[in-house]
């Protein structure tokens, strides 16, 4: 059973690192925490937060905590990992846009304690003196659209202990990671993200491009909540009000009161969580932490993929975190390899439709604000198009039946059936001469 003490996440925070007279809660689940408070220039019994950041934290904190039994996030042990069918496990989950959470895995805590700038230099080869780009809590209470500074690793550690300042890294890109030597144990596309200690909050939103995202904890503990329709529907217009309403909380408190719910997903070192393309959520981070991850691709969730990337290029700005402009020509060169892939790699028809329409339509996905060389056409065009239309052949759709007429009525979490992969591999080869 855990302690009121090990719950009570405010203990050497308050009088600290945050304002003696910072406000706290309590979550359904027993933790509390500061709630952050940023205080008026003109003003000092004003907190810029109240407008904003608290009442969302206060809506979070009431939900459940997610468990083993949860029908939205599936939970794993370390012990799986050593499993067969963990990837048929993990892919079956993140197919239909369930969440996937591994407790127990190793991480890299620092040796001495301490969580500091020295922690990142010698554990993931992170200069202090490194420029970022920082997330600042009072610039953005001021202008939600222009909130960053611009500064470096050491200032940012430095600043942890300024009552007066609640920043953010979000995206430490570790290119390095993907080298051969005994510190490459992440992905490539692998990414450090930094909260400091006052309880950032990261607003709801689903990641950009409709990839999945992976995350481990290092250092500390984050609370990432998930949203879904109490309706439970999935319908394509739901699903893009949901992400819709959800990126305007202030907005829309009322529709979201009565038409959302969520569940708590609670990360500390060890956890890894794993999110399938569009899945709303929000992060707030209570303490101080550190934790690796980064995004990808997968063929098994093209179909969520799709309907993200629809919701991108249809909705207004502020519903993804970070823009991806590789994004087409990644999902061009999945396609390209399609007739090459293993055997062994199941295959489901609405995941390989989205993934042809994607990779062949550019411009109809190209999501609001992104650059317009993001949807020009490269060399991998042509021969995505003869592969698309050879796929499009095989499933029986013509001008009078679109892929579009597959894909977007009903539940969009739906995989639809298993493609067959011998039938597809001799369509693929007779039409296009392999």
């Amino acid at each position: 059973m855990t302690s009121n003490q090990e719950l009570d996440l405010t203990i050497g925070i308050i009088g600290t690192h945050v304002p003696q007279t910072s406000p706290t809660i309590t979550w359904r689940d027993g933790h509390k925490t500061v709630l952050p408070a940023i205080f008026d220039d003109d003003n000092d019994d004003v907190n810029l937060c109240d407008q904003v950041d608290i009442p969302l934290i206060k809506y979070m904190s009431k939900f459940p905590q997610s468990n083993i039994h949860s029908k939205h996030v599936k939970h794993l042990g370390k012990d799986s990992l050593s499993s067969s069918d963990v990837t048929r496990i993990v892919s079956e989950a993140l197919s239909i846009h369930k969440c996937v959470k591994i407790s127990g895995v190793p991480f890299t805590p620092p040796h001495d304690g301490k969580f500091d700038a020295h922690y990142l230099d010698v554990e993931f080869d992170i200069s202090p003196l490194r420029p970022v780009q920082v997330h600042d809590v009072k610039k953005r209470c001021y202008n939600h659209a222009s909130p960053h500074i611009f500064s470096h690793i050491l200032s940012f550690f430095n600043n942890m202990e300024d009552p007066t300042k609640i920043e953010c890294i979000l995206d430490v890109p570790l290119a390095q990671e993907s080298g051969p030597w005994h510190r490459a144990r992440l992905e490539p596309n692998t990414r450090g993200r930094s909260d400091n200690i006052k309880g950032f909050l990261t607003y709801p939103h689903h990641d950009a491009e409709g990839t999945l995202t992976w995350v481990r904890m290092e250092v500390g503990l984050k609370f990432w909540v998930i949203f879904w329709l109490k309706s439970g529907r999935n319908d394509r217009i739901q699903l893009r009000n949901l992400a819709v309403k959800l990126a305007d909380f202030s907005t829309n408190i009322k529709w979201i009161q009565k038409n959302c719910d969520g569940e708590v997903i609670t990360l500390v070192p060890g956890d890894i969580l794993i999110l399938p393309p569009g899945v709303v959520h929000a992060v707030y981070t209570p303490v101080p932490s550190f934790a690796t991850g980064g995004h990808f691709y997968h063929y098994s969730c093209m179909h969520l993929t799709e309907v993200s990337r629809f919701i991108d290029a249809e909705a207004s700005y502020g519903t993804t975190n970070q823009d991806m402009e590789h994004a087409l020509e990644t999902l061009r060169r999945m396609l390209i390899a399609i007739p090459y892939l293993s055997p062994r790699i199941r295959l489901y028809k609405r995941p390989l439709l989205s993934l042809c329409m994607m990779a062949t339509k550019g411009k109809h996905y190209r999501a609001k604000g992104s650059s317009a060389e993001s949807s020009m056409d490269t060399e991998t065009a042509e021969p995505t198009a003869n592969i698309a239309d050879t796929i499009y052949q095989h499933f029986g759709v013509t001008e009078r039946k679109r892929a579009g007429d597959i894909l977007y009525p009903g539940d969009q979490y739906d995989t639809g059936c298993e493609v067959d992969r011998v039938a597809l591999h001799n369509s693929l080869k007779e039409s296009l001469e392999l």
